[in-house]
């Protein structure tokens, strides 16, 4: 059976939540680590998915589904919501923010922002994240965006070059320092891509 596109629901959420963390190479780790007793940064993450707490909403993500089960996501929204706000300043401890904050103030403004992300590794290379960028695109679009931004780790080679093959263009350094949970040395990149009128991808269903 042919992988499918779907938009994303309730009962997607634990998966949603894995997808992410597997994408934000070790940010949501560092992020949310014990900030709830006895939840996992996935579990405290899927009940924010779960009750829609917008951006970060099951209702955000666009579904890659094969043989009924989620194998790959894209989380969007609109770039302006990417930012520290005053219900994260309350939730999470202010160091932890004050590590990530270049990382939350970098933004192409008034664009449409790929949060996360992320194939299962049986069903990576298979073109399933460059039809999920097509789609994230036509959902920009749809909003009346004209392009489309986000920020990937300066050493992750293999995204850089996806994201490159289709189209996105570094527009600056962001500074992000590594530490137990953020494997990763070189700082991130934020990236842009201008939208077109058409995706050549096929439509959501």
């Amino acid at each position: 059976m042919d992988t499918t596109y779907r938009p994303g629901r309730k009962g997607d959420s634990a998966k949603i939540a894995e997808l992410i963390s597997l994408a934000s190479g070790g940010v949501v780790e560092y992020l949310f680590q014990g900030v709830v007793p006895g939840l996992s940064p996935i579990q405290v993450l899927t009940y924010g998915l779960e009750n829609d707490q917008y951006p970060h909403s099951y209702r955000s993500a666009i579904i890659a589904e094969h043989n009924q089960e989620v194998v790959g996501i894209a989380l969007s929204y609109a770039s302006h919501l990417h930012d520290i706000t005053p219900e994260m300043r309350a939730f999470f401890p202010g160091d932890r923010l004050e590590h990530l904050r270049h990382f939350f103030s970098a933004r192409v403004e008034n664009s449409w922002y790929l949060d996360a992300i992320s194939v299962v590794k049986p069903h990576r290379r298979r073109g399933i994240a460059k039809t999920l960028i097509g789609l994230t695109k036509e959902k920009a679009a749809e909003n009346r965006f004209e392009s489309l931004s986000l920020i990937v780790f300066a050493d992750n080679t293999a995204a850089l070059n996806l994201y490159e093959d289709v189209g996105f263009k570094v527009v600056q350094p962001v500074e992000l320092k590594g530490n137990e949970f953020i494997p990763h040395k070189k700082g991130c990149l934020l990236l842009k891509l201008e939208l077109t009128t058409s995706c050549g991808v096929p439509e959501m269903p």
